[in-house]
């Protein structure tokens, strides 16, 4: 990617500006991926954790309603780019944006920030920052970056105790993800409630809202909306927190669907020749590990685990619920952003 990517509202045509109270209402999917999204596990054998197109995804996400498409890939944005690059695509509706995967490095605990209206040169510096989350934060701030915490309790596991991890939370994001439409819906009423008992302490704390989709048929499931006429006022009205969020979750059988569907792809392409690896030997390397786990494949590893994970996420998100109303919420707003 030798070229400077330039954020997508300059490659857009000069639109005059409409006051917000005469724009009409936009909806846009803020967490969606392409085939540019790779799986964080096994990463020696290549594989993708999505396999859907760019293009695929835009047409899809317009048919659906959507005013605006956001490409967020995990630590690429290969797939924006490309994506500004296809004939019939309008780069004015294109938000470039990215799922970084950064650590808190006390705790090691990963978490996913999704950074929106971002250029090829922030891609870089993010990736050089992520292993510090508070670093990666720090980076979106000067540039003036909307960035938002994804699926806050996915990986949350008690590396700190909660009242520690809120407090954290609080003191980097003013956005968060309040509707995932991936994750079990308990803890989207889980991040919910947080935002209400912050806003009932004076914590501004935004939600957003996005499909996570790593299949085509779940973009514009969930999204975020907003009243703007150009992606720029789009993101300038849920940077401001005037906007809402809605749609629907797959649902742990759905969810298991996708998940059983991208790994057929994996194996799918790679015994077609189409696989992932460059050159023989990595290629077979690929081929060899991943035929001694297909019978594991078969008997429902990736159930077990997508289903473990499910357990685990609404176990955490229930101790969440119980636990808000006796956080130390005086010290909880010391530590906030205001």
């Amino acid at each position: 990617m030798a070229r400077v990517l330039r954020p997508s509202r300059r490659s857009a045509p000069v639109v005059k500006s409409i006051p917000m109270e005469m724009s009409s209402e936009a909806l846009a999917d803020l967490h969606v991926h392409t085939r540019y999204s790779c799986w964080r596990h096994l990463r020696f054998i290549h594989p993708r954790d999505c396999y859907s197109e760019p293009r695929a995804v835009y047409d899809a996400a317009l048919a659906r309603g959507m005013r605006f498409v956001a490409i967020t890939d995990h630590n690429a944005v290969e797939g924006a780019l490309r994506l500004l690059d296809q004939p019939g695509v309008n780069p004015a509706l294109v938000i470039v944006g990215e799922e970084v995967e950064a650590v808190f490095p006390e705790t090691g605990q990963w978490v996913h920030v999704n950074v929106l209206d971002m250029t090829e040169e922030d891609h870089r510096r993010l990736q050089a920052l992520r292993g510090d989350v508070r670093e990666v934060v720090a980076y979106c701030r000067e540039r003036g970056l909307l960035c938002v915490l994804n699926h806050p309790f996915q990986s949350y596991l008690g590396q700190k105790p909660l009242q520690a991890y809120i407090e954290d939370l609080l003191g980097l994001f003013t956005h968060v993800e309040g509707l995932n439409g991936a994750v079990p819906e308990l803890q989207n009423r889980a991040v919910a409630e947080l935002c209400r008992v912050a806003a009932a302490q004076g914590i501004p704390l935004t939600q957003a809202g996005g499909s996570d989709a790593h299949r085509l048929r779940r973009v514009g499931a969930a999204w975020t909306r907003a009243r703007a006429e150009t992606a720029s006022d789009f993101l300038r009205e849920v940077r401001a927190g005037r906007c809402t969020v809605g749609g629907t979750t797959s649902g742990s059988t759905g969810l298991l669907r996708d998940v059983y569907a991208v790994v057929g792809t994996y194996y799918g392409r790679l015994y077609t020749g189409r696989g992932e690896a460059k050159g023989a030997v990595a290629y077979a390397v690929d081929a060899g590990f991943a035929t001694l786990s297909l019978p594991a494949a078969l008997l429902g590893l990736p159930a077990a685990v997508t289903l473990g994970s499910q357990i685990r996420q609404k176990a955490v998100s229930r101790r969440v619920l119980a636990r808000l109303s006796v956080l130390d919420w005086q010290n909880l707003s010391a530590a906030a952003i205001v």
